[in-house]
């Protein structure tokens, strides 16, 4: 004969067991949070080392040229005489610098009848070797391909620097500074001691680049 094998009446019941997989880990919620703030702390340090202060300036628009003590500032405004609307195009403008301190003897603008032709002439104080040095860092520097520097052809004692460079406009534009030999004042004054004279003569070339 069997018995009952139920709970003995006023036995205490035992308390439920706890599932151990019933609560949830953080293991992988703190891993993608320490992720997070490393990105975080990475790109800050980025933004700190690039981001401060304002985007460095070309150099031909800052400091002192070497071996001269001619500083250089962009020529567009001065070279408004010799310009046509949209010719030379901007990129060839901008890359022209000029001595601060020259001053516009003469502009002969482009006639229209043939490529591109302009030609301004100024005279700054200076030596020729100063003006001839200047061109030759400046140009280089501005994107322009130095092709000679050497005598100019029918004028005494001159230097001439020739230069080339690809444009937007899809043409090669051409620039030649001619520079003549320093005049020497009879004046005491320092600031007067000697004068400069130099051409800019820029123009299209007929082949395209």
């Amino acid at each position: 004969m069997e018995h009952a094998t139920g709970p003995v009446p006023g036995a205490p019941v035992p308390a439920p067991a706890r599932s151990r997989g019933a609560v949830p880990s953080t293991r992988p919620a703190l891993i993608v949070v320490g992720i997070a703030a490393g990105l975080v702390l990475l790109f800050g340090v980025g933004a700190a080392l690039t981001g401060s202060g304002s985007p460095a300036k070309p150099a031909s628009a800052t400091g002192r040229v070497r071996g001269t003590a001619l500083r250089a500032e962009p020529a567009t405004a001065t070279l408004r005489p010799i310009e046509r609307p949209g010719t030379p195009p901007s990129d060839v403008l901008s890359s022209i610098v000029l001595p601060v301190g020259t001053a516009v003897v003469s502009s002969t603008p482009w006639n229209g009848a043939t490529q591109f032709n302009g030609k301004m002439t100024f005279h700054l104080p200076g030596s020729q070797a100063a003006v001839v040095a200047f061109y030759r860092a400046e140009l280089k520097a501005n994107g322009w391909s130095i092709s000679s520097v050497g005598a100019a052809r029918g004028q005494q004692n001159a230097t001439e620097v020739l230069a080339q460079r690809a444009s937007s406009d899809g043409w090669y534009w051409e620039i030649g500074i001619v520079v003549s030999p320093t005049t020497f004042s009879k004046s005491v004054s320092a600031s007067s001691a000697d004068s400069t004279r130099f051409s800019l003569d820029l123009f299209q070339e007929p082949q395209t680049a």
